[in-house]
């Protein structure tokens, strides 16, 4: 039910007060953990793209969102739904929910309804938090959604979010935070020359492997 109270265009208004919210979010995030962001011009500022980034804090959607240039449509977990202001607010924020614990297919068609109209929509290929910090494998959703929407990926990067609370500490820590963004996959072309299987597995990889070379390429150890 809530997915289907997403919009896919916003009007003046919409824009403004969002520009308002990533402004806000923004500063508060550079003066606390000077967040940058590297080559968001990489981001194209029309048609349909899938950002791929390695998921280390729950703070990963709201740091990207606040940082790219783009409306960014995430996926949340079902929970978050359950409580009508929040929900509400999610939502605003483009924000959809996402049974992990079954195929969910409503939500499997909202993201390709989202890539339908042009839209940006920001995906953790590996499915869940890495409670390490290292980059894990990715599954295939990532490929699937790519393959049937015909979007390219945009791979990208953040480090630093997971050093905000360490176990077991009891307070929180203020680490710099960077997001970099990588070059755009072609994935139209991985489509054509291969069948469907190959064609997401091929995708899936090459995402995951500009992950990691991103987050080498950073801090200098191989993920």
């Amino acid at each position: 039910m809530c997915a289907q109270k997403l919009k896919y265009k916003h009007g003046k208004a919409y824009r403004f007060l969002y520009g308002l919210i990533q402004c806000g979010l923004k500063t508060i995030f550079t003066l606390l953990y000077r967040a940058t962001i590297k080559d968001a011009g990489k981001i194209p500022e029309k048609g349909k793209y899938i950002i791929c980034s390695n998921h280390i804090s729950y703070l990963d959607p709201v740091l990207i969102g606040a940082y790219t240039p783009r409306f960014t449509y995430f996926m949340a977990k079902k929970e978050l739904f359950s409580f009508s202001f929040l929900s509400n607010l999610v939502i605003y924020l483009n924000a959809f929910p996402v049974d992990r614990d079954i195929v969910d297919r409503k939500t499997f068609n909202t993201a390709l309804d989202i890539l339908k109209n042009e839209n940006v929509l920001c995906l953790f290929p590996e499915g869940t938090r890495s409670v390490d910090g290292k980059i894990g494998e990715g599954k295939k959703g990532v490929g699937l959604i790519s393959l049937l929407s015909g979007a390219p990926i945009i791979p990208m990067v953040v480090i630093g979010s997971n050093k905000i609370v360490q176990k077991p500490h009891k307070r929180i820590f203020f680490p710099k935070i960077k997001m970099v963004v990588g070059d755009i996959i072609d994935t139209e072309k991985i489509i054509k020359e291969n069948d469907r299987k190959k064609a997401i597995q091929i995708i899936v990889d090459k995402t995951m492997a500009s992950i990691k070379k991103l987050y080498q390429d950073i801090t200098g150890i191989e993920s």
